[in-house]
């Protein structure tokens, strides 16, 4: 029988039955909220129908992340909330994908190994609140063919399908769209002071000094290289454009920083960046404040459940606190609009929204649960596209539906997983989105032309489209798109960064016409990894040391071929 553990505030428990629901293909399990009589920290689904064994086939799969059934100690993973709300398991006796139906938004998966014996399951976190909606995980059963995680990745793309909260590319298209598919992106970081910050409360008395690596001027002079180089399209996004640079004063965006050049110089540069072919948009901020902002005020961030004010970092403007969207997104929108009349058009770039699960706020003033943030993001992404054309932000957490259009990387540890019990990486994301939304599949695939074999051969094994980062290097001690780095600081240095992005466009090319195919499968087969597209194509990647025939195809090592 499947039951729940309800874990109450107080530290005591209470097991309840779970109410089972046959479907087509598998089953649904489900808890009333009513069932919850007092304030409680969260409840696990406990069903006992997936457990493995140490040294047995197969693996539990979240988010790209996978655990095999063998060489690991005794450990427990809290997945915390996944880029996608669903989970996949697959051993000698059953296969199945879960998906997160009910209470979704407050969603996390325990992976266990203990004494040999695997296990996972759901947990809904209520941190203490009423539950704002029922609990539910409806299991999909996968059989023959399909009884892998590329069927796991099959049921839920036709989930979020069927019930419209994604949009294929090709049914959404737009001139920015259209555009971007035959193009890299390219952001530059023009200004930053320092990171880690000098000082945590800042104030216009004691803010330290920006340091200017690309002004206005030298950005003219970078789309001059590029197109010396034959970069015939580009869309470009500055960063730290604002006042005091990157991470500089948000909410405060305004005045066009002068140590760039000023708003006429931003204007300038913006048009000739048009009349050469390229698009230009700018980073933003909606989810982080520091003090020293003009609109500063107590109630801007979230407050935690403890009552203070919630932070989880510092970066160039101090101590960066979480900011709330029911007191801040009027803010937000005022700013998109004065962004929008300097010329920017293009996919707008909103920082870190889909990069990080959606947030609660405890204030008793602006109580903010996940439901609401996610929405309020929404509003954000969709009042983006309506202004600029399009929306992009860093992550691709697909509680943004529809509304994101392409992300900054998908993955931020590919090969390094630092998680307990991960012992592989799979593009599951990818079979679910690859023609939903353009994606750099990583940090690992960012800035890749300047990378080694590894880098590069990932970016096409998971389907992804280019992303240049310029300066992408600035806090200190934390390089976490790699040590590798392209810069603009001087015009050999410009050449070299456009010679990049030349390279990047090249290669992409080779695949632009899988951009708007579905990635189907994905297997691998010693050496080789291979990824089906809907209409047939095999992109084929040798991840060994010596030429592969496949299918009458040499696969060179440390390369790929497409068939």
């Amino acid at each position: 029988m499947a039951y729940a553990i309800i874990t109450y505030s107080d530290g005591t428990n209470e097991s309840v039955a779970l109410e089972e629901r046959k479907t087509l293909d598998g089953f649904s399990v489900s808890l009333s909220r009513e069932m919850i009589k007092k304030p409680a920290e969260y409840v696990d689904f406990m069903p006992d129908y997936a457990p493995a064994y140490e040294g047995e086939e197969g693996y539990f799969v979240f988010n790209n992340r996978m655990v095999h059934f063998m060489g690991h100690e005794d450990a427990k993973l809290d997945t915390g909330y996944l880029i996608m709300p669903f989970f996949g398991v697959k051993t000698p006796r059953i296969c199945y994908a879960a998906i997160f139906t009910g209470l979704w938004e407050q969603h996390t998966v325990i992976i266990e190994r203990k004494n040999g014996v695997y296990t996972a399951h759901s947990r809904f976190n209520l941190e203490g609140q009423e539950a704002p909606s029922d609990m539910q995980v409806d299991f999909h059963m996968l059989l023959g063919d399909q009884a892998d995680y590329s069927g796991m990745a099959a049921v839920y793309r036709a989930y979020q399908l069927n019930r419209g909260a994604c949009t294929k590319i090709r049914d959404k298209m737009n001139e920015h769209l259209a555009y971007l598919l035959d193009a890299p992106e390219v952001r530059v970081r023009l200004g930053w002071k320092p990171a880690p910050p000098l000082v945590l409360e800042q104030t216009r008395e004691n803010e330290p000094p920006m340091h200017v690596a690309v002004d206005f001027g030298r950005m003219e002079a970078l789309l001059d290289a590029c197109k010396k180089a034959g970069v015939d399209k580009a869309e470009f996004c500055l960063v730290g454009w604002n006042v005091s640079g990157h991470d500089g004063r948000w909410p405060e965006a305004f005045p066009v920083d002068e140590r760039l050049g000023g708003e006429e110089r931003l204007k300038k540069l913006i048009q000739k960046a048009k009349d050469m072919g390229y698009k230009m948009v700018c980073h933003t901020n909606a989810t982080d404040c520091y003090s020293i902002a003009d609109c500063w005020h107590e109630e801007l961030p979230i407050r935690a459940r403890d009552g203070s004010m919630a932070t989880h970092s510092a970066y160039s403007g101090g101590t960066m606190y979480d900011m709330c969207p029911k007191s801040s997104e009027e803010i937000s929108v005022e700013t998109l609009k004065r962004v929008r009349k300097l010329g920017f058009e293009g996919l707008h770039y909103i920082d870190v929204i889909s990069t990080i699960a959606p947030r609660r706020c405890f204030s008793s003033i602006h109580p903010c649960t996940q439901a609401e943030y996610i929405a309020a993001m929404r509003r954000l992404a969709k009042k983006s596209k309506e202004l600029f054309g399009g929306f992009q932000s860093e992550g691709c957490y697909d509680y943004l539906g529809d509304d994101l259009d392409m992300g900054l990387y998908a993955d931020f540890h590919m090969t390094d997983s630092k998680l307990p019990l991960v012992d592989d990486n799979v593009p599951m994301w990818q079979m679910v989105y690859h023609d939903v939304m353009l994606h750099n599949p990583g940090t690992l695939t960012v800035n890749y032309p300047c990378k080694d074999w590894m880098s590069r051969l990932k970016f096409f094994e998971y389907g992804g489209h280019p992303s240049i980062y310029i300066h992408s290097k600035f806090l200190k001690g934390n390089y976490w798109m790699g040590n590798e780095d392209y810069t603009a600081e001087s015009p050999e240095a410009m050449e070299r960064s456009a010679q990049g992005i030349f390279k990047a466009l090249e290669d992409y090319r080779l695949v632009k016409p899988l951009q708007l195919q579905a990635m189907m499968r994905h297997e691998r087969k010693g050496n080789l990894a291979i990824v089906t597209y809907e209409q047939g194509d095999q992109l084929v990647c040798n991840y060994g040391e010596a030429a592969i025939d496949y299918r009458g195809a040499s696969v060179p090592p440390h390369d790929f071929v497409i068939i």
